[in-house]
């Protein structure tokens, strides 16, 4: 009696930290893509950008009316902006956590700087608030699956 008492804790435990391992490893590969985000998005190159995304991804921008279906629409709209805007994003926090074996959700806090490419005396705007993900995990890699922005506050410089 007092071994199963003892056993049965202990395992559940250990098997906990198994799946806790697993989790912690998932989780820290999703922030890496996350992390690349902001580089992708404010530098390029447009292939490592969409390679973030699923092929079936969703990113909308409730605010401003975006609301995109697909990888390719998504890097689409990015290599566009890049051609005529110059931006800066930092990611300000982030909290992975998981849904299912594979699946996770994530809201990261944002600031981001943009300004005209193209001419100089055009004001800064600065963009705060939120990404709010659900991110999915195949062949070992971390996808964006969806993505909603939610824009906080609005200033120009």
């Amino acid at each position: 009696m007092y071994k199963v008492l003892i056993a049965l804790p202990l395992t559940l435990v250990l098997l906990g930290c198994q799946v806790n391992h697993h989790n912690t490893g998932a989780i820290a590969n999703c922030e890496e893509t996350l992390m690349k985000y902001p580089q992708y998005r404010d530098k390029g190159p447009i292939k490592s950008y969409q390679s973030l995304f699923t092929p079936d991804a969703i990113f909308s921008v409730p605010k401003f009316n975006i609301a995109l279906k697909g990888s390719d629409a998504i890097s689409a709209r990015v290599e566009t902006a890049l051609m005529n805007k110059k931006s800066i994003h930092m990611i300000t926090g982030m909290n992975v956590y998981p849904t299912g074996s594979d699946t996770f959700t994530n809201r990261s806090h944002f600031i981001l700087y943009r300004q005209d490419k193209n001419d100089e005396t055009a004001p800064t705007h600065i963009y705060n608030g939120r990404y709010e993900d659900e991110l999915i995990i195949k062949s070992n890699q971390c996808y964006i699956k969806t993505r909603h922005v939610l824009i906080d506050r609005v200033d120009v410089l």
